[in-house]
């Protein structure tokens, strides 16, 4: 009897113990998967991962050493594809679409955690870009800037646009259709719709239309 109500008194703290260890194991899960090499890894990958998202069309290619965090805020539409050592996260209350046919080649980010980010149909992303929908707060000189949080935002690619290698696109921006981004460049505001723009920050080189 007074080993029931020891659990009892004490379930908070054990359901605790026991949710830090359901996501121990789960993770330790993902980065046994994340690591299987070759076709055979994408293939295992495609099947292992797909009910872990919110949603997941078909033709879902992950290559090894991919990290992904909070699958069930992450939504993605057909023919989707994150190549090797490439970093999604969307946990924390993030949110993460994906429309079809995107490509998102190695060492690139998407970070949703806390914001949003909605990327549309026929996209493509670089290698080494960052998408991140938040950024530290550094108004307060009096005080260190990693002890005063993050401001969180969106991030809006819509159809069509190619972000070539090396680029930055920063929160609270869009990047209309059609837009090409040239590589090295930084986004800190939107992008009309068949735009080519490049630079620090960037700017209008040419429209497509």
């Amino acid at each position: 009897m007074s080993f029931l109500k020891c659990i009892i008194d004490n379930w908070e703290l054990i359901m605790k113990i026991l949710n830090k260890i359901k996501k121990l194991l789960f993770q330790i899960y993902i980065a046994f998967l994340s690591s299987i090499p070759t076709e055979i890894g994408i293939r295992i990958r495609q099947i292992a991962y797909k009910p872990l998202f919110n949603k997941c069309g078909k033709n879902l290619r992950i290559d090894s050493n991919v990290t992904i965090l909070g699958f069930e805020n992450i939504s993605l539409g057909d023919n989707i594809s994150f190549m090797k050592n490439s970093y999604i996260y969307a946990h924390d209350g993030g949110e993460l679409i994906i429309g079809d046919n995107f490509t998102m080649n190695s060492n690139s980010q998407l970070g949703a955690s806390f914001g949003k980010i909605i990327i549309g149909n026929d996209c493509a992303i670089g290698p080494n870009c960052v998408l991140r929908a938040a950024n530290h707060k550094f108004d307060n000189s009096n005080i260190p800037f990693r002890k005063q949080g993050h401001k969180y935002g969106e991030i809006i690619i819509e159809d069509d646009v190619w972000i070539a290698s090396n680029s930055v696109i920063t929160a609270n921006t869009k990047i209309g259709k059609g837009s090409v981004i040239a590589a090295g460049s930084v986004v800190t505001k939107n992008v009309e719709p068949y735009s080519v723009v490049g630079g620090v920050p960037a700017k209008l080189i040419k429209k497509r239309k």
